[in-house]
């Protein structure tokens, strides 16, 4: 049987073994409420289930057999009627007894004997807190329904990133399903390949909001064949045009020539970037540029022209890596990734090993941020 449909006037139990007690209280409330009675605590237990619930109960602390104490512990084991405000009514005026009614789950204590105009003044400040918690639940319902709308949406849409592994191994793990973190790589007609890492500020569906623009206008420009400077220049116009402020995109853009011997390096607000030959650092690269979707560039950024030699690797990373800390604080930090680096290339190992010491070094911490790292070859 489906419940009856609630009234406009609020439910109000009273539960007191006193009649007398109920009559005053419910000649004060019918006006305006809805009072359902209450003699003991089994019927008040049986009453606080009928549907609709009520909305507020008054419920008398000194009562045989069950008290009230016993009946508002009950209540508040129930799923069904755990979020009912609960008002104490009690000859019972020690702070002891107030403190053990509030510690139950009650939200006030009223001392007989009582005042029908404080009684009528409680029981509409806690309707009204109800009510009030009740349209913020309903707003927050809302809200999560959206945000796993867009987090699917974008998640959807990333999906179309697309990372051509020619010369590349990568390693991308997320601390959430809508990442920050972003790796895309792809050639041009003329067969340069342009590889682009971006970190956006924050992480979480904040921080992945911007990726499928980035990717979609990637791919859509190397398709062209477009230079990595005009693709870099584009997209930081596109983001100060669309991004809020206090969020932008740290990047890394490499740009290799078809045969390889030759890159441009492009490093705005990332770490720096190592590179490896013969299982060595070799030198590394600094940011020279700022984050994209700050401000316009008035001219175009400053790159690093490498030479490339067959056994060359760069690698570009978030700092997500470099700034795991474990549980005292103590950072993962570049003395060790460039030592893991070595370690990988000297034994031929999968990027993933490096999960394995940064899951070691953090213990029983979590990671705080995307952890995104490329290797590219000449």
């Amino acid at each position: 049987m489906s419940p009856s449909p609630r009234k406009n006037k609020p439910i109000i139990l009273v539960v007191d073994d006193t009649p007398e007690n109920i009559d005053v209280l419910k000649e004060a409330l019918i006006p305006d409420f809805q009072v359902r009675p209450a003699t003991n605590g089994a019927i008040a237990l049986r009453a606080a289930n009928v549907q609709p619930n009520p909305d507020l109960i008054l419920l008398d602390v000194m009562m045989p057999g069950m008290d009230g104490y016993e009946v508002c512990q009950r209540l508040k084991a129930d799923p069904v009627t755990r979020e009912i405000p609960i008002i104490f009514v009690t000859a019972k005026s020690e702070v002891e007894d107030e403190l053990r009614g509030l510690e139950l789950g009650a939200v006030d204590y009223i001392i007989k004997p009582f005042s029908i105009p404080i009684v009528l003044a409680r029981v509409s400040t806690h309707l009204a807190l109800r009510n009030a918690h009740r349209e913020l639940d309903a707003r927050n319902q809302t809200l999560t329904e959206e945000r796993e709308m867009i987090e699917h949406m974008v998640v959807k849409m990333r999906r179309a990133d697309r990372v051509d592994q020619s010369q590349v191994r990568h390693l991308l793990a997320p601390v959430e399903t809508t990442a920050g973190d972003m790796l895309l790589s792809d050639f041009t007609p003329d067969g340069r390949q342009l590889i682009l890492m971006g970190d956006f500020t924050g992480h979480g569906l904040s921080a992945a909001i911007g990726g499928p623009l980035v990717g979609y206008l990637f791919h859509e420009w190397v398709a062209r064949g477009e230079s990595g400077e005009r693709i870099l220049m584009a997209l930081n116009d596109q983001l100060c045009l669309r991004l809020p402020t206090g969020v932008f995109f740290a990047a890394n853009l490499a740009e290799i020539s078809p045969d390889r011997t030759r890159a441009k390096l492009w490093v705005g607000g990332m770490p720096e970037v190592p590179r490896l030959r013969a299982g060595q650092i070799l030198d590394r690269f600094p940011s020279l540029m700022l984050p994209l979707g700050i401000v316009k560039w008035p001219t175009a950024p400053d790159c690093h022209a490498i030479d490339l030699q067959p056994d060359d690797r760069l690698y570009l990373y978030s700092d997500g890596i470099v700034e795991a800390a474990d549980a005292t604080g103590n950072m993962f930090g570049l003395e060790r990734l460039e030592g893991e680096l070595r370690r990988l290339l000297a034994d031929d190992l999968p990027l993933d090993a490096l999960i394995t010491t940064l899951n070691e070094h953090v213990g029983s911490t979590t990671h705080e941020d995307d952890i995104t790292l490329a290797e590219v070859r000449a």
